[in-house]
């Protein structure tokens, strides 16, 4: 029996702006706009986000939401779903890698239900890129 996978295509165009600020950054997409900042210790004000915490936060979502569609689709109650994601990057050894920590209020799930949750947690899309080659382009525009 063969599977059909439907893939589909996400592309976003995300934009930083950085003024006079020391790196108090404004970023966008469309209409939508966050605050990026590095710590304090990095010379920044701690203003928002610094990137690894805006790479950590885009897992914890997807996942969250994620389980949530899952849950939808399939009657369940998950009541609060709780994503905690820890990145470690060893600069030095050229390893990153994120640990997800999920909670559900409810809390009567049965064992079954708890190891699909688990599989579905890490198939959110950004997990999936997450776990490809990922390439990254660099364009300069000049005058």
């Amino acid at each position: 029996m063969a599977i059909t996978v439907k893939e589909t295509k996400n592309d976003v165009t995300v934009n930083a702006k950085l003024g006079a600020t020391d790196f108090l950054t404004r970023i966008n997409s469309g209409i939508k706009e966050v605050t990026g900042d590095e710590p304090v210790s990095f010379g920044g004000k701690d203003g928002g986000f610094n990137p690894y915490e805006f790479l950590a936060s885009a897992l914890s979502m997807c996942t969250a939401v994620t389980l949530r569609m899952y849950a939808q689709r399939k009657a369940m109650d998950l009541g609060e779903i709780n994503v905690s994601v820890h990145l470690s990057n060893n600069v030095i050894d050229k390893v990153a890698s994120f640990t997800k920590t999920i909670s559900f209020e409810n809390k009567g799930l049965s064992e079954n239900e708890l190891v699909k949750l688990k599989a579905i947690a890490e198939s959110c899309p950004v997990n999936r890129l997450l776990n490809n080659t990922i390439v990254v382009n660099t364009n300069l525009q000049g005058e």
